[in-house]
């Protein structure tokens, strides 16, 4: 369910929140969708579980998932916090927008390389 690059020197909690935070936004996961355990994920991507538990707290800090004592994770019903990350990554694609036409890449320029990355992706 998580691939990570363990050799790109981002923290590997980092990358596990950006990971299912992209699930949830992409809809991927469903609320309410069973969470791997934190040693099943730890297991499976080679970690100390203390790493996936610090991973599995921020993501219940941004409200993406909860947690049932004895039972699990599980994912939120979230419509709130996805909003509010995809405005912060639309700001940010903003700022890297305004970057690119201060040193001259022209608006048409722009609209392409966004229908690149458009087919990328999908």
């Amino acid at each position: 369910m998580f691939s990570l690059n363990l050799q790109s020197g981002i923290p590997i909690y980092e990358q596990l929140v950006k990971r299912v935070s992209e699930l949830v936004i992409s809809g991927s996961l469903l609320p309410d969708d069973k969470m791997p355990t934190i040693r099943e994920v730890a297991k499976n991507l080679g970690v100390n579980p203390n790493t996936v538990q610090k991973a599995y707290q921020i993501l219940e800090h941004m409200d993406l998932i909860y947690s049932i004592p004895g039972k699990g994770s599980y994912v939120k019903d979230s419509s709130k916090s996805i909003e509010i990350i995809k405005d912060e990554i639309i700001d940010k694609f903003k700022l890297q927008g305004r970057e690119a036409i201060r040193h001259g890449i022209t608006k048409e320029e722009l609209k392409l390389a966004i229908d690149s990355l458009s087919e990328q992706v999908f």
